[in-house]
């Protein structure tokens, strides 16, 4: 008797479906982590891109920090409101959380331009963040600063500035903190 068989047999439709099983929970394995490994690469991408924008607006006021315009650089020039002077005020502290610049409005007093003053920047840790003037800049972020030499801002010839950047996500595994720094010399104090 010679039977043909139509169909799949019990034994090879079980050994179809774990072999498929196997091959799906291994593309879910992979998709899934994938995934994982995409979103911390986009956080990553945005820590780094964030500490080092923030960094670089810290550092333009930093490196206009005491300018007067075309006057000498050891020229005592007072403005107001508050009756500050340059260059002695270009850099001032309130506590380690707190760091101003005051310099004059690029191109004035030159010739016969009267000097004018831009108003007073500040950089502040708040609300676990960095902000200007009080608007934030960076989130999830903070920030330290010390002046060289000696750490006294009267007399520092720079000032080294370091933003550390934390995850903002607050579920799963989280990255590591980032850490910028950067030295910038306070140009009109070094005779």
């Amino acid at each position: 008797m010679n039977r043909t068989q139509k169909g799949l047999s019990l034994v090879e439709l079980m050994v179809a479906i774990v072999i498929s099983s196997l091959l799906i929970l291994g593309v879910t394995e992979i998709f899934s982590r994938s995934f994982f490994a995409d979103r911390d690469n986009t956080e990553l991408t945005f820590m780094q891109e964030s500490g080092r924008l923030a960094l670089e607006i810290i550092g333009q006021d930093a490196r206009r920090a005491g300018y007067q315009g075309c006057v000498a650089s050891d020229t005592v020039t007072t403005f107001s409101p508050d009756n500050t002077s340059l260059p002695d005020a270009a850099v001032t502290t309130a506590g380690t959380n707190s760091l101003t610049f005051r310099y004059a409005t690029p191109g004035t007093g030159c010739g016969t331009t009267a000097l004018a003053f831009e108003p007073p920047i500040t950089y502040t840790n708040a609300n676990s963040g960095i902000r200007r003037n009080g608007d934030p800049i960076l989130d999830n972020a903070s920030m330290a600063f010390t002046f060289l030499p000696g750490n006294d801002p009267l007399t520092a010839k720079a000032i080294h500035i370091q933003i550390t950047v934390s995850d903002s996500r607050t579920t799963g595994t989280l990255l590591n903190p980032r850490t910028f720094s950067a030295t910038y010399e306070l140009r009109n104090r070094l005779q």
